[in-house]
């Protein structure tokens, strides 16, 4: 009888142990799978905590050259120009819950010195995430261009209000694609857009090394800030975040870096 009675108890420790284990690594397991963001225990403060036992994120907590930034003290330099040769794309768009992400069409490119950049999609973040001088801005296009070898290059356009609070046109053809539903593609095959018709006229910029500004947040970026803002309505601005309400991440320390732009 005694013996039953003390195997049954070292049953019960054992289902009780196997609980909690169970119990642990479901939640490890539920931090460790935690979608990033950009509020609360989500945001960015926290992604360097995500999923570092993959030492995926890591560089977002770690990282020295990390974007964006602050462009301040910008040193003169000789520097060629960009070179854009953009075509006409598709609309081929995703609400992601992160931005709204469009994906071009193969063979449009900006080349700079000797080196091609393949334009592989572009998204928005509003507010703006670069600063200029302290300056903030209501919104920013991130136009990404990618090498064989996983280098990329990120051009910036910085968009304000305009002083007239007219629509831009070149926005609205993607703002009325927008789609409700998050993480679904959707193909507008008879909607035609030219990334160029969301560069200002004047293409000078400031350059810097620099991250992704999303997790992983990967220190491979040549960074290209526009000089010149474009505008855009109060209506467009409200229409974007009544569908991904805040998307920008903080700037981030320039610690030894150096910004420059051409002489």
């Amino acid at each position: 009888m005694f013996q039953l009675l003390l195997e049954s108890m070292r049953f019960g420790l054992l289902i009780g142990f196997l609980l909690l284990f169970s119990s642990s690594f479901a939640e490890a397991g539920e931090k460790l799978l935690q979608p990033w963001g950009y509020e609360g225990g989500a945001g960015p403060d926290h992604w360097g905590e995500m999923e570092r036992e993959h030492e995926k994120h890591l560089q977002c907590r770690e990282g020295q050259n990390q974007s964006p930034i602050n462009i301040v003290n910008v040193h003169e330099s000789n520097l060629v120009s960009l070179h854009f040769h953009y075509f006409e794309t598709p609309i081929k768009i995703i609400n992601n819950s992160h931005t709204m992400h469009l994906s071009y069409r193969e063979g449009s490119y900006v080349t700079w010195g000797d080196q091609k950049y393949e334009l592989i999609q572009f998204h928005f973040h509003r507010p703006g995430e670069h600063l200029i001088e302290g300056k903030a801005f209501e919104m920013e296009l991130h136009l990404v261009h990618k090498t064989p070898d996983h280098q990329y290059v990120v051009i910036a356009v910085l968009f304000e209000e305009g002083e007239y609070n007219a629509n831009n046109a070149n926005l609205e053809i993607i703002w009325d694609k927008f789609p409700k539903k998050i993480n679904l593609e959707f193909v507008h095959p008879e909607d035609i857009i030219n990334a160029s018709n969301l560069l200002p006229q004047d293409k000078e910029y400031v350059h810097y090394l620099g991250s992704l500004t999303t997790p992983p947040c990967s220190e491979n970026v040549s960074w290209f800030v526009l000089d010149k803002a474009l505008e855009a309505s109060k209506d467009q601005m409200r229409n974007f975040s009544s569908y991904i309400e805040h998307n920008a991440r903080p700037a981030q320390k320039l610690n030894y870096r150096f910004i420059v732009k051409a002489k």
